[in-house]
């Protein structure tokens, strides 16, 4: 037998199929359900979580399972043709602890964990059961099981036919997730009506029944509204306008003022009287009265039912008012003058309530909002992470900015630029790091786009650090000048354009590449000692 070459062997190790994990990791699953024994590198958590706000019993399971251990392993599933097994049903909160226990500890118990491996059936009934066990254990918020059920919606009209809400609440019914037609309406308002104005006062926890009250308020207002229509505004512009406001400060949230602050801009825009007003807002769910009997307004929202003595000087009609002696059409004039100054929308063509609709939109899988619902000249927002667009880039919310959540966020990001490149599977989620590490290919193998993301993932992960500098003295360049800007393709300073096999990256794959590094920023801001963390402001 002729002994090899050098160069023979070079070609052997080069081999596309040789070094690479994927296809031992994707073993043939059992049909039925199997105890396994996995590690922590070979989970990640379902990326359609219905619990995206910290689980409230988060530090007590931590204290549980550093104490005891895992008692109940969550089951696990993998789908077809994936390498990474998923949590089938729950368990993403003790999957994250276990993650933050083994960086703690290094504890083989938190790497290593017992599985009951059950077989991959489809997407809806992972959902499902994520939402049923998460909601029987974990008290999701009102708008966490909103979202969930409006996701699942979207998964059951995926063939173009829409869904009536009575067969929604039997396929929810028939999936371990029962709720009644009216909860199931209330659900689907609030994402319409509620999440675009207020959705910091939801996401903090706003319960169901001021979420009732709220949607009752609405419906009152609506058919008060429509007995004096206006020019101005429609009633659903009206009502965003008007609840926005109330979105600064989730703690103090009181749906009396709101009602409050509704009548008063209702009655300078109708011109109305407060008080009357406030009459018809509840005509309808009180049983007529006699003459002379007067009548508390609004007592289902918890005011006290004896009449006040009088109505605020700001809320009645403002007899003593110069405006008061004009003659009336003087008067009307003057008065819808100054109700367009003051209630008039704002000019900003991509206002935030319309941001936060399309947000919407996307995270429950529907269609983007189409060219007549966009605002004349509005650009369509760049998504950085499905949370942010442009103007937002820098901003993290409260409730993404906690380390599983950052690292969940950036292997998103890396899976979407590395997607780009046609190499979205050599993405693979890590629980600690970044978030993620990468199944590298040799680069005289890829194409100048997979190169560049590859020089780009690779970069962030340290992955050059063996590399003598006088190597890599040209990675700096190729980074910065060619895949951010493409300065190469143009002649500079008397210099020639120069193909250096590298593509200069498109606006929207930059958004995310600035997206993923704020968000790695923020997780290493995290994950430092108090005393090393830099002292800027971070949000």
């Amino acid at each position: 037998m002729k002994k090899p070459t050098q160069e023979d062997i070079t070609d052997k190790l080069l081999a596309g199929h040789f070094g690479h994990r994927l296809e031992v990791d994707q073993a043939v699953d059992p049909l039925v359900d199997t105890p396994m024994l996995v590690t922590l590198e070979q989970l990640r958590p379902y990326e359609h979580n219905p619990r995206f706000i910290r689980n409230p019993l988060y530090d007590d399971l931590k204290a549980s399972i550093r104490q005891r251990g895992l008692d109940q392993p969550p089951p696990i599933t993998r789908r077809p043709g994936e390498a990474s097994f998923i949590i089938r049903n729950g368990g993403n909160t003790r999957l994250a602890i276990l993650g933050e226990l083994w960086q703690e500890t290094r504890d083989e118990r938190f790497f290593r964990i017992h599985c009951l491996f059950k077989p991959w059936s489809n997407e809806i009934t992972a959902l499902l059961g994520h939402l049923a066990e998460s909601d029987l254990h974990g008290q999701l918020t009102f708008i966490e099981r909103a979202l969930a059920v409006a996701k699942l919606k979207a998964m059951f009209e995926q063939d173009g036919a829409s869904l009536p809400q009575r067969e929604l609440t039997s396929r929810l019914a028939a999936g371990g997730y029962p709720i009644s037609q009216s909860h199931l309406s209330r659900m689907l308002g609030t994402l319409e009506h509620l999440l675009p104005a207020i959705p910091q006062v939801l996401y903090a926890g706003l319960g169901k029944p001021q979420v009732e009250r709220l949607m009752s308020l609405r419906s009152q207002a609506e058919q008060t509204w429509n007995r004096y229509p206006s020019a101005v505004y429609t009633f659903n512009e009206f009502w965003l306008d008007t609840l926005t406001s109330f979105d600064a400060e989730p703690e103090g949230f009181d749906v009396e003022r709101v009602q409050d602050e509704l009548l008063e801009r209702m009655s300078q825009l109708l011109g109305q009287s407060y008080r009357m007003l406030a009459l018809e807002l509840t005509d309808s769910q009180r049983p007529q009265t006699l003459p002379g009997i007067v009548v508390s307004p609004l007592p289902e929202l918890g005011q006290s039912s004896n009449p006040p003595a009088s109505a605020p000087p700001a809320l009645e009609s403002r007899p003593s008012s110069p405006d008061s002696r004009l003659p009336d059409d003087e008067t009307t004039a003057k008065s819808s003058a100054q109700t367009d100054a003051q209630i008039a929308p704002s000019p900003n063509p991509l206002s935030r309530v319309q941001h936060i609709r399309e947000l919407i939109a996307r995270s429950t899988m529907d269609e983007p909002l189409s060219d007549l619902e966009q605002p004349a000249g509005a650009p369509t927002p760049a998504q950085a992470d499905g949370f942010h667009s442009v103007d937002k880039l820098w901003h993290i919310t409260p409730e993404h900015d906690t380390p599983e959540q950052l690292r969940t966020a950036i292997f998103n990001l890396a899976r979407h630029l590395a997607r780009y490149a046609g190499q979205a599977d050599s993405v693979v989620e890590q629980l600690d790091g970044l978030g993620y590490a990468l199944r590298m290919e040799p680069l005289e193998r890829s194409s100048f786009r997979a190169t560049g993301i590859q020089l780009l993932l690779t970069a962030l992960l340290r992955a050059h650090d063996d590399v003598q500098w006088e190597d890599r003295q040209q990675l700096p360049a190729a980074l910065f000048g060619q895949l951010l800007i493409g300065v190469y393709q143009l002649p500079l300073n008397d210099r020639p354009a120069l193909n250096v096999g590298l593509e200069r990256l498109p606006d929207e794959q930059v958004i995310q590449l600035f997206r993923l590094i704020r968000l790695a920023r923020r997780l290493i801001d995290q994950t430092l000692e108090p005393s090393l963390a830099p002292s800027e402001e971070l949000l």
